[in-house]
């Protein structure tokens, strides 16, 4: 869409086009309706797009001199005048500017020898290891954290490091994490420290010396929903005739029916729907792309959001922002507020607030229903056979045939 479409008098348009950067007003125009912003938005967005450019024609600086400290230095000298979205459309307009070649990249930030190992790692824990992404970002935080600890402590070779400076690091640290937190540290250093010895950096094991956190992960029951809380939930959405509240419920149908990890929903795209199969290809947990049934009333509710509820968008994500610009939701701390929020709403008093208590409670319920912990475990996709042990825990009735009778007879 060009900026005629925008604006109905000629004048204005002459002005525009005649300015510093009018050449790129069209494209400024057409990236703002792509995203989906109404007309007005755009309108105003070309409008801060002109007056930066006559902002630079004053200062006797060309479009190609345009990079982020100069979109800075106008920004906080005409904070005052300029409307919230400004600093939003001159990173459009630079992004525009770098994509045909009038300005140069982005300048590289020089990265040290602990930020090259750290990268370093991460590709490792990609590419050969295969993890999650959260889990690589968990690895990757506790490598760096160990690395700027060390590097602050003194500045020995990596050769040097023994088991004390491992055991200090996790004390130190300890005072101060939750188990939860301390766990995913020490997982993450363990795995740092093996890499590091792959690479020949290190010879002994230091890996060994990280010691294991005490939480134990069969010490509690699974938090889950009953039937009828669930049912509560997928009730309250009352308001499904709006587009917030069918693409909602959808989220609610994937979770409560096919206990998905809000990841896993986060990553759908239109692609994994394959309508005429009736199957959902999911992104598991560090694997490959499964397949799985879609149910019909799951079918129905995702046909209801995209049919009614999905505004056009060049993303192929399924689930997206619903005001401008519509593109993927940002990630999957997205998909757990539209769930903790649907909870709050219906008014259930849930364990735990998020996504994994309907996936808690869908292996719950199958397991009451008669179905094996293997069948649980390969509808969850667990790729250990002890992550659904704990399951086992919630069959009261299964459990109540393995008890001994009680010595002298019932009391």
């Amino acid at each position: 869409m060009s900026a005629s479409k925008l604006y109905r008098y000629p004048k204005t348009l002459r002005r525009l086009y005649q300015g510093p950067l009018g050449a790129y007003i069209d494209r400024v125009a057409a990236r703002y309706v792509e995203q989906g912003y109404c007309r007005a938005y755009a309108a105003a967005a070309v409008a801060s797009v002109d007056r930066f450019g006559r902002w630079l024609q004053r200062r006797g600086l060309k479009p190609r001199d345009i990079d982020e400290q100069v979109l800075d230095r106008y920004v906080q000298r005409s904070s005052a005048r300029l409307h919230s979205s400004t600093r939003i459309a001159l990173d459009h307009l630079l992004e525009i500017l770098r994509e045909v070649g009038v300005c140069p990249p982005p300048t590289l930030i020089t990265r040290g020898p602990d930020q090259l190992l750290e990268d370093d790692f991460r590709q490792h824990l990609v590419e050969n290891r295969g993890l999650a992404a959260s889990t690589v970002e968990h690895y990757t935080e506790a490598a760096r954290i160990f690395l700027a600890g060390c590097s602050a402590a003194d500045r020995r070779d990596r050769s040097n490091w023994t088991a004390a400076d491992v055991l200090t690091f996790v004390r130190r640290h300890a005072q101060l994490g939750r188990p939860v937190y301390m766990q995913q540290l020490c997982s993450g250093l363990r795995a740092f420290l093996r890499y590091l010895r792959f690479r020949g950096e290190i010879q002994s094991d230091l890996a060994g010396s990280v010691p294991r956190i005490a939480r134990w992960r069969l010490a509690t029951l699974p938090k889950s929903l009953s039937r009828a809380q669930v049912q509560q939930v997928l009730a309250h959405y009352r308001y499904r005739h709006t587009a917030a509240g069918r693409r909602n419920y959808a989220i609610l149908m994937l979770l409560a029916r096919l206990g998905l990890r809000g990841h896993e929903i986060w990553s759908l795209t239109l692609d994994d729907i394959d309508w005429r199969s009736g199957t959902l290809t999911i992104h598991s947990k560090g694997t490959g792309p499964e397949p799985m049934p879609l149910p019909t009333d799951v079918g129905k509710a995702l046909a209801a959001y995209l049919s009614h509820g999905r505004p056009a968008s060049s993303s192929r994500a399924v689930f997206i922002r619903l005001p401008a610009p519509h593109r993927q939701l940002a990630d999957s701390g997205s998909v757990t507020s539209i769930a903790a929020r649907a909870l709050r709403a219906a008014g259930v008093d849930a364990p735990c607030k998020g996504t994994h208590v309907f996936r808690y409670t869908l292996a719950t319920q199958m397991l009451r229903d008669g179905a094996s912990l293997r069948e649980i475990g390969h509808v969850l996709r667990h790729r250990d056979e002890d992550t659904t042990l704990i399951y086992a825990k919630v069959g009261l009735t299964r459990l109540r045939t393995l008890a001994l009778p009680w010595p002298g007879g019932a009391a």
